[in-house]
């Protein structure tokens, strides 16, 4: 006890309070901690591990108590294996748990910083809508719930976390069942639209269906305000921009973050998903950055490679399209009025 005192700089008092006190990470203040975690070895990860765990366990009870069960195994290989940060996952249970217990303001507060690539991979673990691994036993009860809270967080338009919470809620619920939620408005306005498009993500994700993907682009070309909420949607999922309550954009954006995600996406989902791409989402972004984040020339080549392993026809004329543009040499690299063959 002596040396630990004197190597950690600490009164012996201060340590002899903790040395036999099971909870004594309970007890122990900031500046003592950081101390101790700089004089010994291995203070810092067990401060480390026992709180995800403490949390872990707490989050796994609360959700028991509502009838639903954690997968700890399933768990414990996303965050190994996978490496998704536990503490993503555990926010993404303590969201569930909100939307379980019926309280939208604390549901909407949380689903609303979960608008990001990383967080929302976490979050589709939780709702099972995804491929890589449910963090629930069974995760109806928490669909059931879902729905039911996106309709009441339509009834908040003035709420920007209501906005953005809702449709988070519609998209994974989309991507698990394929279907378009009940809680969806048909009417598209500033405080509807991002629902509708990601909930459209969703659909197209998960039916492979290009119908969808048409459908959507009619519907972008028809409204100023799902346009506008369609250059604001990845810019911000990628952590280019801070989300803006008004869904506006900086005059100038260069897309350094939002590029390798599209190229990612371009990779690895569905013909129907990369229509969607080659329709809307690309002469989007490129009439906002026409140097694609300093990755054009990667685009292009990335795009050629998916091209041919393309099945619907719909999706390679919607490439086919998209190359020729990136390939002519007179292109305007401001990419402020570039018009495209469809």
């Amino acid at each position: 006890m002596a040396d630990v005192a004197f190597l950690a700089g600490l009164d012996e008092s201060t340590v002899c309070r903790l040395w036999d006190d099971p909870d004594w990470l309970d007890r122990i203040k900031g500046r003592t901690l950081q101390a101790l975690v700089a004089a010994l070895p291995g203070v810092g990860e067990y401060v480390l591990g026992y709180s995800l765990a403490d949390r872990r366990s707490r989050l796994a009870d609360r959700l028991s108590s509502k009838g639903v069960e954690v997968d700890t195994a399933t768990f414990g290989r996303l965050a190994s294996e996978r490496r998704v940060p536990e503490q993503y996952l555990s926010n993404a249970l303590e969201t569930a748990a909100c939307v379980l217990d019926g309280d939208a303001k604390r549901a909407a507060a949380h689903l609303a910083r979960f608008w990001g690539r990383d967080q929302d991979y976490a979050m589709g673990a939780v709702f099972g809508s995804t491929a890589i691994g449910a963090l629930l036993v069974d995760s109806s009860p928490l669909h059931d719930a879902a729905l039911g809270m996106a309709d009441e967080l339509g009834e908040r338009p003035n709420s920007f976390h209501a906005i953005l919470a809702q449709a988070n809620l519609l998209h994974h619920l989309s991507l698990s069942t394929g279907e378009t939620p009940r809680a969806l408005s048909p009417d598209l306005n500033r405080n509807t639209a991002l629902a509708f498009r990601s909930s459209t993500m969703g659909r197209l994700i998960s039916t492979n269906d290009p119908e969808i993907a048409f459908a959507y682009s009619r519907k972008v070309d028809k409204s100023p305000v799902l346009k506008m909420v369609e250059e604001w949607a990845f810019p911000t999922y990628c952590h280019d921009v801070k989300p803006s309550q008004d869904f506006s954009l900086p005059r100038s954006l260069l897309m350094r973050q939002t590029a390798p995600e599209i190229i990612r996406e371009i990779e690895t989902y569905n013909d129907a998903y990369l229509l969607y791409l080659a329709l809307t989402a690309l002469p989007t972004l490129l009439a906002r950055d026409g140097t694609f984040g300093l990755r054009r020339d990667e685009l292009g080549a990335r795009l050629a490679a998916r091209r041919e392993r393309v099945v619907l026809p719909e999706t390679g004329g919607a490439c086919d399209a998209i190359l020729s543009e990136l390939g002519k040499d007179d292109r305007d690299l401001g990419g402020t009025n570039i018009e495209y063959a469809w």
